[in-house]
């Protein structure tokens, strides 16, 4: 959300995780993002929020407040997703933008290959 607007089919994608079981978590390298998700009606979907680190990615989650290590990351920032694993998206989706419905098939995927409890989603500003 780079320029305040949604990407394509982020509501689709938000209920259908959570349909699922899992957890969504909103980071942001800007700053906490609960305006943003509660100006697209999309606050009820997300568990938590957090300040996501732009380097050192490991050693920052306790000083950043973030409690877990995320087990799945959608994200435009290549490093992130090297650090934790996940999706990686363009940092300026275009009109056609599917992406998401892409990361979605990542998690999808992954989820199959994990066992234990649904993971947590960490997604994208």
């Amino acid at each position: 959300m780079w320029n305040g607007k949604l990407r394509n089919h982020a509501r689709e994608v938000f209920e259908k995780l959570r349909d699922d079981g899992h957890t969504i978590y909103i980071w942001s390298g800007v700053g906490i993002r609960r305006w943003d998700m509660k100006r697209h009606e999309l606050d009820g979907f997300v568990e938590d929020y957090f300040i996501k680190p732009l380097d050192r990615h490991h050693e920052r989650l306790e000083s950043l407040g973030v409690p877990m290590t995320p087990d799945f990351v959608i994200d435009d920032h290549r490093s992130v997703v090297d650090a934790f694993g996940g999706f990686h998206v363009s940092d300026m989706p275009g009109p056609d933008d599917a992406e998401l419905l892409d990361a979605l098939s990542a998690i999808e995927d992954h989820s199959l290959t994990e066992d234990g409890p649904p993971l947590s989603y960490p997604l994208r500003d």
